[in-house]
């Protein structure tokens, strides 16, 4: 049977139209990747010499099904969280250097602070404040569609460039002005990695690294590490907040 021509551009055009989207589609999976980005961060008050106004550090994201990890290089920790099937977060800080870790219970408060936002520890932006950001630009297809989201008020100004098929930041930029004082933090994806090789053997040398719960740390005064950690505040701030681009723990009133 002839189909009519009206039928016949129709599915056509159809073909055409589940052609093009297969091909915007992205075959790599956000839950299993590696990505480091570079942090640059600066601050021109005039109070400060040249010498202490800028930092530069490493950082390495790791995904893993429904776990996920902050690698700081330069103070050799690292960061990890596993997303429980009633969505509880079990934090856990790594000691990479001594091979050691300090576990935290689900929802444990250290600190008065406890883990809820996913979205803040898989992709280092919270999805509460992407959603606030006004998308000003989108190139590209499948895996390599970038969005550029900002936002900008009297003394601040926020600029993303996400990649949303892998839930993750390609660059983000924030400034903030205080009179004549200035701070600017910028982050810059380096390097993407979705080698199961790779990633597997990471977790896997940090699940051989010897194991101390967050409970029973004050019961053991003859382990020297515990000691040290606890007496530098690494234990304490181990899993309650955001790090800076030095690895050092800052409150939860930062700009992300």
């Amino acid at each position: 049977m002839k189909l009519s021509l009206p039928l016949s551009f129709m599915l056509s055009s159809l073909l055409i139209t589940l052609s093009s989207a297969a091909e915007a589609q992205c075959e790599l999976s956000p839950s299993n990747l590696q990505a480091s980005y570079q942090l640059t961060s600066s601050d021109n008050s005039p109070n400060l010499s040249s010498k202490n106004s800028s930092h530069t550090s490493q950082l390495n994201l790791w995904r893993q099904g429904n776990t996920v990890a902050h690698q700081y290089p330069q103070t050799d920790i690292t960061e990890s969280w596993f997303l429980l099937n009633n969505k509880q977060i079990k934090p856990t800080r790594f000691f990479d250097h001594y091979q050691r870790g300090i576990e935290y219970q689900p929802g444990e408060v250290v600190h008065g602070k406890s883990e809820h936002d996913w979205s803040y520890r898989y992709q280092f932006i919270s999805d509460k404040l992407i959603s606030q950001l006004t998308l000003s630009a989108e190139t590209g297809k499948g895996c390599e569609r970038q969005q550029v989201l900002t936002q900008t008020s009297t003394n601040s100004k926020i600029e993303l460039v996400w990649l949303p098929e892998l839930q993750l930041i390609s660059r983000f930029s924030w400034t903030k002005n205080q009179g004549k004082h200035q701070t600017h933090e910028q982050w810059q994806l380096t390097e993407l990695s979705h080698d199961a090789n790779k990633i597997t053997a990471f977790f896997k040398q940090l699940n051989h690294y010897n194991m101390t719960d967050y409970a029973d740390i004050g019961d053991d005064h003859s382990d020297e590490f515990l000691t040290k950690m606890v007496t530098l505040g690494f234990v304490e701030h181990g899993a309650s907040g955001f790090y800076d681009t030095e690895g050092k723990a800052i409150s939860d009133g930062h700009s992300h």
